[in-house]
């Protein structure tokens, strides 16, 4: 194509995805459909960023947002801009009225670029950002105003093939007045931090993108009518007010909780917290209704059903994750085999959270460790198949797979193991090995999300959720920083004969962690105050006493609810 023709069709391209320019509220990026749907926390989290800085004497900003295809990224993007326009543009109400950017943005001050679609991916690379640069350019000089804070979109990032020489060209198209939102299929891809210039406009840490956790759903009411339709209370305000922190200490439990995981000395005031949330803010009545819905979260995998059958939902869900393994994945990385990623992923469905001998899976695949090293490191990068490693080296030749997706451990594995489970509401056939199975694995995906809470010294990069072996079981979920470690053993019917004794022996001194940059063993000397049992049914005598503690010898046994436990997470 002659560049002049390019450009244009570009500059066309753009005034099609940005018809609000013209104060439409209709255009081919569907407003009006997004502003239907509510918004996930993501959204919330990162217009509270993009308002912190509007009104500030700031240099631009960058939000980078990653995740596998199909998660939502480009809904969360349209109800960001659905949610800065001006409320006779469209309306929206993100239930974030607080934020004064909310409904208040000029339309003129909001460029959306879909760069998958608009077809960047089909020039190379350097024309690719070329032609980019002119629609940036032709935003700032044509449409937007002079003054004020402007803000950009860009969707699918990857189309551009961005390496370093790419990624600060594109830091270069933004000004001081900016506030620039991407997102891309893994961290590398829109990580902007080590970039050359780009300490010279504020970039933020890659915010990983994954299914709405539990306390979200809960948050959305998703289980109003079915669970908690005869439960004479507001548990979308409890949740909202207790999981937000406030100047009022007794108004925000939930966030107590989180904010006090890091320090030995803080521990019991967060153990306090969640004895006042579970014995004195929430109502038997609440309680059972959670654990309820904890057990309808199994079974719907943190998803929305995007349409009323559900084995075309399923079949949605399915291809989106295969689609992302065999072409988004497979192609970041070049991978030659990409059917491997994919037994990968079937393997993690069909032993989700059972320990596996690396030389095992070398032979299942017919490839050596270092290339299972390399798919399974691309497939954590990508938010779909992480791994739990052995918290004392012991067992270094071995690990323990999970599926970050707990749908997808129902679409992956096969019939006899998940009957009962195809559609997204229970049915009364009882299957507690594979409830148990999905119980772990949200458990694990959960413990991921927690485990930034513990880790004291976070920087972006993502920590680490271990296993321990004892003579008595496994400890399925081990946190840790520096000095403090949180071990929790999972007790879900029907394995929960062991628990208290896994608890019990459990010794946080057999932990061994090198160095981050080689090989030799950090000298820590852990210590765990607090052992953790999760479990789907809380004893009798503790739910007499109002207390959620037992006391040990130099140690104390706290015992979560399955539902409290993915509630604080």
């Amino acid at each position: 194509m002659e560049s002049s023709e390019s450009t244009a069709s570009f500059l066309e391209d753009a005034k099609q995805h940005n018809q609000w320019w013209d104060g439409e509220t209709g255009s081919p990026s569907d407003l009006t459909e997004v502003t239907e749907l509510e918004p996930r926390s993501d959204v919330v989290n990162c217009l509270k960023q993009l308002d912190r800085e509007h009104d500030g004497e700031t240099d631009g900003l960058v939000y980078p947002i990653y995740g596998p295809t199909g998660i939502g990224k480009t809904t969360l993007l349209l109800q960001i801009v659905a949610a800065l326009l001006r409320e006779d543009t469209v309306a929206f109400d993100p239930s974030h009225r607080d934020l004064e950017l909310v409904g208040s943005i000029d339309p003129r001050q909001v460029l959306y670029i879909p760069l998958e679609d608009s077809l960047y991916h089909l020039e190379p690379s350097e024309d690719a950002m070329a032609a980019l640069g002119n629609v940036v350019d032709y935003f700032y000089t044509h449409i937007a105003p002079r003054t004020g804070r402007k803000f950009i979109l860009l969707d699918d990032v990857g189309a551009l093939r961005l390496e370093g020489e790419e990624k600060q060209q594109l830091l270069d198209l933004i000004d001081d007045d900016t506030s620039l939102v991407v997102t891309g299929i893994v961290e590398s891809e829109v990580n902007m931090e080590e970039v050359t210039g780009s300490d010279e406009v504020q970039v933020k840490w890659a915010r990983p993108m994954l299914p709405m956790k539990f306390i979200d759903t809960v948050q959305h009411g998703v289980y109003n009518k079915s669970v908690f339709e005869d439960v004479d209370s507001d548990l979308e305000s409890i949740v909202e007010t207790h999981r937000t922190t406030s100047f009022d200490e007794d108004n925000s439990l939930i966030s107590d909780v989180r904010n006090n995981l890091s320090d030995a000395t803080a521990l019991p005031d967060a153990i306090e917290a969640l004895e006042d949330l579970h014995y004195n803010v929430l109502s038997e009545a609440d309680r059972d209704g959670l654990h309820e819905a904890a057990r309808r979260y199994l079974q719907k995998g943190g998803l929305f059903q995007r349409v009323p059958d559900y084995s075309v939902n399923n079949e949605l869900v399915h291809s989106h994750f295969l689609l992302y393994l065999y072409k988004e994945l497979a192609q970041y990385e070049s991978i030659k085999n990409p059917e491997n990623l994919h037994r990968l992923a079937s393997l993690a469905a069909s032993r989700a959270g059972q320990e596996l001998k690396y030389t095992d899976i070398s032979e299942r695949l017919g490839v050596d460790r270092r290339t299972v090293d390399t798919y399974l490191s691309l497939l954590d990068e990508g938010l779909s198949v992480s791994e739990s490693h052995d918290y004392s080296l012991q067992r270094y030749r071995r690990t323990r797979l999970y599926l970050r997706n707990p749908r997808h451990v129902v679409l992956l594995s096969q019939r006899q193991e998940h009957f009962g489970f195809e559609s997204y509401e229970p049915t009364g056939r009882l299957n507690h090995d594979f409830e148990y199975k999905l119980a772990r694995t949200v458990g694990f995906d959960h413990a991921k999300r927690l485990a930034y809470q513990v880790e004291d010294d976070f920087e972006g990069e993502d920590p680490q959720v271990e296993y321990c072996e004892t003579e008595a079981g496994t400890v399925d979920y081990v946190l840790r920083n520096d000095e403090l470690v949180l071990p929790f053993v999972l007790s879900y019917h029907p394995h929960t004969d062991a628990s208290t004794s896994i608890a019990t022996a459990f010794d946080p001194s057999v932990g061994k962690h090198p160095q981050e940059d080689g090989e030799d063993l950090i000298d820590l000397e852990y210590q765990a105050p607090f052992r953790f049992i999760v479990t789907d049914s809380l004893p009798k005598d503790l739910v007499k006493s109002e207390s959620l503690v037992i006391e040990r010898d130099g140690w104390k046994l706290c015992y979560l609810p399955y539902w409290l436990f993915l509630l604080i997470c």
